[in-house]
């Protein structure tokens, strides 16, 4: 497919610029297109004012703030979606009725790109870990085999997933990460990777009717990478793929390989990268390079800084039950930890976050949060910890250094979503942060 005939003319709805613009770059590459291109979002201009600005310069044909005008899309030929609104939202009803393509962004790159081999990363937790762990060996790997090129897209990088649709060719390696709000509309497309790597089984919520329904459609040559639980689901789903299965274990790691003194968690996502690297003959030489360069990311298990003899650790990107319990495994084996939790409404299930919080930390502080309110009965029928509820994350920060004894780590892993008190996860991240470094 000629990329530029594919989108030029074509008249063409992006709808939330997202949280901190990372829809900006896939505008620009629409109008690069010629594409005629329009951009809304419910957020005021002054609020996205530098955003606006810079996506303004590309020489938009509309653009609405404050609003989604139902009746401006029902004349487009093409509705791109940001992550932070879903097909049900209320200004698409019409556009639907009429049946009006709309994609997220993908979903559009699944479709649009040629033939290339996609390694896509699903799970509740731990996905962008991955990612950032088995890109550099992918790389390596490239590097050898001269005419292929590596192509990694994530949500929330700034890049702009159709960007990467300008220079990509066949035979190229695409590596994704599917988060639980997309995995459905992927699944929607009846295509399947040619390698999943799971790392836990995919949440209630991130699927149509079965959790591996998106590997219906792998072939022989495909791969599966998960550890234990997730194969075992895999076998039971009553999906039965035709890929190899590859069981994972932290142990895959060579005891060398000290991974800068990481806990277990992120031992479990190096084996997943390197299980997945050793398919595209990642020399060990390479992989060890990799992850000796490899260091933590933004908001997940990120440490902040000591006060007092007390550690305080940032995991923010946490927005399910499952994460905040792979963060407390990581960081506690003793009931030293002072765990802050709270935030906007889930489809998840909390009663396993509530059955272990009692094992690794002995004070649980609440913050606000329409999910927190929901689940305000069940957390005070918590035993054996201590329950605290906050105002806001400063004011968890403070009651965490009060509770908290010299030699214990505080880790904000929310478990809820961010949206509603906070735009984004990145953002109730460094809130959090600035709280710390006041101390």
């Amino acid at each position: 497919m000629n990329i530029r005939s594919g989108f030029a003319g074509k008249r063409i709805a992006v709808v939330g610029l997202g949280p901190h613009g990372e829809m900006a770059e896939n505008v620009k590459f629409l109008a690069k297109m010629n594409a005629l291109v329009s951009v809304y979002d419910l957020r005021s201009e002054a609020r996205i004012q530098s955003i606006m600005t810079y996506v303004r310069s590309f020489g938009l044909a509309n653009y609405v703030c404050g609003s989604v005008p139902a009746e401006d899309l029902i004349d487009m030929d093409l509705i791109i979606l940001s992550h932070e609104y879903a097909k049900t939202a209320s200004f698409l009803s019409e556009a639907r009725r009429k049946e009006v393509p709309i994609e997220y962004p993908e979903t559009l790159l699944l479709k649009s790109a040629p033939p290339v081999a996609v390694v896509a990363v699903m799970g509740s937790c731990g996905k962008a870990t991955v990612m950032s762990m088995l890109a550099p060996m992918l790389e390596a790997a490239c590097a050898v085999e001269g005419n292929q090129s590596l192509f990694v897209a994530d949500p929330e990088s700034s890049e702009g997933s159709l960007s990467h649709l300008k220079r990509m060719k066949n035979g190229d390696l695409l590596v994704m990460r599917l988060t639980e709000s997309v995995m459905p509309e992927v699944g929607n497309l009846d295509w399947s990777p040619f390698m999943a790597i799971f790392t836990t089984v995919p949440a209630a919520g991130s699927y149509r009717s079965n959790p591996f329904e998106i590997l219906g459609h792998q072939t022989y040559n495909n791969y599966i990478i998960g550890e234990d639980a997730v194969i075992d689901a895999v076998k039971s789903s009553g999906i039965q793929p035709k890929a190899k299965m590859l069981r994972t274990k932290a142990s895959l790691l060579p005891d060398p390989w000290l991974l800068n003194g990481r806990g277990e968690h992120d031992k479990m996502n190096a084996a997943l990268a390197l299980q997945a690297a050793k398919v595209f003959k990642v020399s060990d030489e390479a992989a060890e390079a990799a992850l000796s360069r490899w260091r933590p990311l933004k908001g997940r298990l990120e440490p902040i800084k000591k006060v007092k003899g007390v550690e305080f650790y940032n995991d923010s990107a946490s927005v399910s039950p499952l994460s905040t319990i792979a963060g407390m495994t990581a960081m506690s084996k003793d009931r030293s930890l002072v765990v802050i939790i709270g935030g906007a409404a889930t489809s998840a299930d909390y009663r396993e976050l509530y059955a272990a919080l009692p094992t690794y930390a002995h004070t649980l502080i609440t913050i606000p949060g329409s999910g927190t309110l929901r689940e305000r009965q069940a957390l005070s029928r918590l035993g054996d910890i201590k329950l605290v509820s906050a105002p806001s994350i400063e004011e968890a920060v403070r009651l965490a250094m009060d509770n908290a004894n010299k030699g214990d780590k505080v880790l904000f892993s929310p478990g809820f979503g961010a949206i509603g008190i906070d735009p984004s996860r990145q953002e109730r991240g460094e809130r959090f942060v600035r709280a710390v470094r006041g101390l």
